[in-house]
């Protein structure tokens, strides 16, 4: 009965120590909605907008500290898609289905004034449901939904014509998102549940699209690294996440499920390796350290619904969803290496944190000698990942950065940094 005792005791001590190591990585801001949102578009870390149920648009100019609702002029059709290409020309899509006029479509929201105020225009062609709209300047812009419909318009939206795509057995499927790494050379996705995902490519300024069938599950939305590296995001009810990707410029793509629940719905990335997919109903965020090669789960806030996800910058990035949700990332957690010498070492070096032992706050200093990818980790004594200090790209020097230990309890901790051939590990004490 003591080991039984003692055993449970463990169990409960060792939750504990875990949550206390959890990372309040997303922070919930106060939202003037309790609508559902689905959409949302910043141009920097200041000016974004949110937009979803019963033509809900939302509108904040200083970072997300307070928002400010729009008048959308769609009453209370659902909102699928807003877009901003600068803090003036915004565009927005929007379902129009009046049960009693039997009228089936899509209404096109603009405004020229940051949505002050907003037209809508009603899409030519009957029984067409647009998901997406995307700009890549004033005047040129493409939507994509169902059954197959991908236009474009270089009139600032006022016309719209479909492009041409080749004939391939996955050319009429249904388009979810757009993303363009540079007006000539951008992606399409979409498809159907338990049938087909699809990318489509276009490299002469989306004259022409290129149809690839990449799994059994439909893409929501896509990463472009560069030119030749991208990655797709996805899944369904039954297998869950799945995402696809390629490294030679979207002629081939890997496909691969993760056997979590949830669909990932949108995919943004605050760093070249750090990207954050939310997974909608399942109250769940999917998250990758290394370019999406691997991801873990982590819960959202307050078990909230999160559907779209937008990074400005390093430090700056925002999501929303059910109930009129907003969540910002807490740049609180992101360490930016300080560099104190831009002399070439002539080798690579992690040095003794000081002071050591310390308490709560210490400060590491590392080297290299030549252009990496660096992660700094830091690890407890059981080798569980407390917290990434820094994973991203650096040029060679010597630099340093602070670890904060407020929230972690006394203990033995091990930082490690990693990049390029090189590993070196060492210990240090916290006393509290």
């Amino acid at each position: 009965m003591k080991k039984l005792y003692a055993t449970i005791l463990f169990c409960i001590l060792l939750a504990a120590i875990t949550d206390s190591y959890s990372q309040q990585y997303w922070l919930t801001l106060n939202s003037p909605t309790s609508r559902n949102l689905v959409s949302c578009s910043f141009v920097d870390s200041l000016r974004g907008w949110a937009a979803g149920d019963s033509g809900t648009i939302i509108r904040t100019t200083n970072g997300g500290q307070s928002w400010n609702t729009q008048i959308s002029s769609v009453g209370n059709e659902h909102i699928e898609c807003i877009f901003f290409l600068n803090q003036r020309l915004g565009w927005g899509v929007s379902w129009d289905i009046t049960y009693d006029t039997n009228s089936y479509g899509s209404n096109i929201l603009r405004t020229t004034n940051g949505g002050v105020n907003w037209q809508y225009t009603r899409y030519p062609v009957d029984d067409i449901y647009i998901n997406t709209i995307t700009f890549v300047d004033s005047l040129t812009g493409y939507m994509g939904g169902y059954p197959g419909i991908l236009v474009k318009t270089i009139d600032g939206g006022l016309h719209w014509n479909q492009v041409e795509i080749d004939s391939s057995f996955f050319a009429g499927f249904p388009v979810s998102g757009f993303k363009f790494l540079n007006p000539q050379y951008g992606y399409a996705c979409g498809g159907i549940m338990d049938f087909a995902g699809v990318i489509w490519r276009t490299t002469n300024f989306g004259e022409r699209w290129i149809a690839y069938g990449v799994g059994p599950e439909p893409i929501f939305d896509i990463e472009i690294f560069n030119l030749t590296t991208a990655l797709g995001v996805g899944g369904d009810l039954e297998y869950g996440p799945s995402f696809t990707r390629t490294s030679n410029g979207g002629i081939n793509w890997s496909y691969d499920t993760l056997g979590l629940f949830g669909i990932a719905y949108a995919v943004s990335f605050r760093t070249r390796t750090e990207g954050w997919a939310p997974l909608g109903f399942s109250e769940k965020w999917m998250y990758t350290m290394d370019s999406g090669r691997t991801w873990q789960t982590y819960d959202t806030p307050d078990s909230n619904g999160i559907y779209d996800v937008q990074f400005t910058d390093k430090r700056n990035g925002f999501a929303v969803g059910n109930d009129g949700v907003i969540l910002k990332y807490n740049s609180t957690l992101i360490n930016i290496p300080n560099s104190i010498s831009n002399t070439i070492p002539s080798e690579n070096k992690l040095f003794q944190n000081y002071p050591n032992p310390f308490n709560p706050v210490s400060k590491i200093k590392f080297q290299i000698s030549k252009s990496a990818n660096v992660k700094l980790i830091v690890n407890d004594v059981l080798g569980r990942e407390v917290i990434v200090l820094f994973h991203d790209n650096l040029k060679p020097g010597t630099y340093e950065m602070e670890f904060d230990g407020t929230n972690l309890p006394s203990g033995v901790y091990f930082y490690q940094l990693i990049g390029g051939d090189f590993y070196e590990s060492k210990k240090m004490l916290l006393i509290k």
